[in-house]
């Protein structure tokens, strides 16, 4: 029988469920909106009348919950999951950009199983048609498994909260590891040549190799001084600092300016404009199709590498959250690299404009290189 329990001055019934195994079981908390004993008492007695269809895994409102005078079966939706758990992700402060993945593979999932589907009755084979529904729609592997991560994180969030007793087993579909793609000098040479493509796109695309910031880094970014201040809402979630040259900070306030007042300001997706302009270029050039502007970032820590930067500060240039992730651009042929990238003075130094203001530390490495501590806040 279920019994009561007070909680802040209020009532609830508590239904204790057992698991297979007698040693665990599992609690389950019904609100009985009352602060009354003698009401909570009444209510209780409506609660047993289901007990044994709740230790059933069926879950109710009952009449005290809604404007109806009925017990009603109420079953936690797919729609109900997706909806909570966005909005919670929301209230932690998790990028809009992360956000906007989660979404659009949850919209995804819904297209799959439905939005009535109950959450526990999901499948394994359920996830498996899901799989198969991504790869009909030409999905990369990388994106397939993007949208399998935010499925598995929406039930670990409920198993975790004891709202679910099992997770459908999702795996992630295995991948072979791939280099970095990157932009060698006779390729960029050759984009910086081409007649027909304005000036001003050379230039933001030079600024880009040149810093090794993501696409939309810059357009959250702001200027101080000759420092550009990347703000914790990038995907690394910790603020860094590179120090411009005047060239580059000029770059950096025509690319602003086209972004709040110039042709930029009228695109519905100026980043997604920029990335197809480049990728036009490379076809243009007769480049790889698998190059792309993120391309350029990986440039960028590929010319580092060169330039022998210990991995430790490029990491910390590229505004990795782990060293894990800059240690791929070590596992390249440093032979082919060096052919790829001739213009590079292969002795060691570290320019001043790709240089990374740690929150940490104050220190001076030689006279082109400074870390100082940031006077940005989180």
């Amino acid at each position: 029988m279920a019994k009561l329990k007070l909680r802040r001055s209020k009532w609830y019934a508590r239904v204790r469920i057992w698991a297979n195994d007698i040693r665990k079981e599992k609690e389950i908390q019904i609100p009985l909106k009352t602060k009354s004993r003698v009401t909570a008492l009444e209510r209780l007695s409506t609660v047993n009348k289901v007990e044994s269809d709740i230790k059933n895994g069926i879950l109710f409102t009952f009449p005290w919950m809604n404007d109806d005078t009925q017990i009603k079966v109420s079953r936690f939706t797919v729609s109900d999951a997706i909806k909570e758990w966005m909005n919670r992700r929301k209230k932690m402060g998790i990028r809009p950009k992360t956000l906007e993945i989660n979404s659009n593979g949850l919209k995804h999932f819904t297209n799959v199983i439905g939005n009535t589907c109950p959450l526990e009755a999901v499948t394994v084979k359920m996830i498996d048609s899901f799989v198969d529904y991504l790869q009909s729609r030409g999905l990369s592997i990388t994106s397939i498994n993007i949208h399998l991560r935010t499925v598995k994180s929406m039930f670990r969030y409920y198993w975790k909260r004891e709202r679910l007793d099992r997770i459908p087993m999702i795996e992630q579909i295995k991948k072979d590891e791939s280099n970095p793609i990157y932009i060698n000098d006779a390729e960029f040479q050759s984009i910086m040549e081409l007649d027909w493509l304005d000036k001003f796109y050379k230039r933001v695309f030079y600024f880009y190799r040149e810093t090794g910031c993501r696409l939309r880094e810059t357009f959250i970014s702001s200027l101080d001084g000759s420092w550009l201040d990347i703000p914790n809402l990038s995907k690394g979630k910790k603020p860094r600092s590179i120090e411009l040259s005047e060239s580059l900070m000029e770059i950096f306030n025509e690319l602003k300016s086209w972004l709040e007042t110039g042709y930029g300001s009228t695109l519905v997706d100026p980043a997604g404009h920029i990335s197809k302009m480049f990728k036009k270029t490379l076809r243009s050039i007769g480049a790889d199709e698998t190059k792309h502007f993120h391309s350029l970032r990986h440039t960028y820590a590929v010319r580092r590498i060169v330039e022998n930067v210990p991995v430790y500060k490029v990491q910390k240039m590229m505004g990795h959250s782990s060293v894990v992730t800059t240690e791929i651009y070590l596992k390249l042929d440093l032979k082919r690299l060096k052919r790829d990238f001739p213009t590079i003075n292969t002795g060691y130094y570290e320019p001043v404009e790709s240089v990374f203001r740690d929150t940490k530390i104050r220190d001076t490495i030689n006279k082109n290189y400074a870390i100082v501590e940031s006077d940005m806040t989180n």
